[in-house]
């Protein structure tokens, strides 16, 4: 059975693309997914002095260690700004610094959720472009959601419409298909 890491690139207590990703992962029909918290794993900014000075940071090691260790990547990240968040980018800086590229050649699934109406689609796009840079063998943009909290049950964690999670359900279909090519 396939393995995936599976996170939200936020560090927000209340983050809703935490929500979202823990109901794709429990979609996840075909493969297995170990879900982290990126919060776990605070990191100082990335300078080049700072790398000169301290090198990786042991919480970086780690990371690429659950990176090396799975097949597949599941990635709900919010909209700063029409990027993705610094805390997000700061991790996959420090990650660029190590051995390889950081997705080393395997599948990434990325999904957004917003409590704006767009859903963070423009980060979502500005992903599947960078992704390929950073290694990943293909950039599934599988699923956005704007005005999450009219449409997120969050007293049971699931999907309002139904056809949201008819969504969601096919692109976490097509991911899975994937991993089996």
């Amino acid at each position: 059975m396939k393995k995936i890491l599976a996170f939200a690139g936020s560090n927000s207590s209340k983050s809703v693309n935490r929500k979202l990703i823990e109901l794709a992962v429990s979609k996840l029909q075909s493969a297995e997914a170990r879900l982290i918290d990126l919060r776990d794993l605070p990191v100082p900014i990335y300078s080049m002095d700072l790398e000169e000075e301290s090198g990786i940071p042991p919480e970086i090691e780690r990371l690429r260690g659950l990176f090396d260790e799975h097949d597949a990547f599941m990635i709900s990240s919010p909209e700063h700004n029409g990027m993705m968040p610094a805390f997000f980018k700061n991790t996959m800086d420090w990650l660029s610094r190590m051995e390889g590229r950081i997705f080393q050649h395997k599948p990434v699934l990325v999904m957004s959720a917003s409590p704006g109406p767009r859903g963070g689609a423009t980060n979502l796009s500005n992903m599947e472009k960078v992704f390929p840079h950073w290694g990943a063998s293909a950039v599934f943009a599988g699923f956005s959601i704007g005005s999450f909290y009219d449409n997120f049950n969050m007293e049971d964690g699931t999907l309002v419409q139904s056809e949201d999670d008819e969504r969601l359900a096919a692109a976490i279909r097509a991911f899975e298909s994937h991993l089996d090519e």
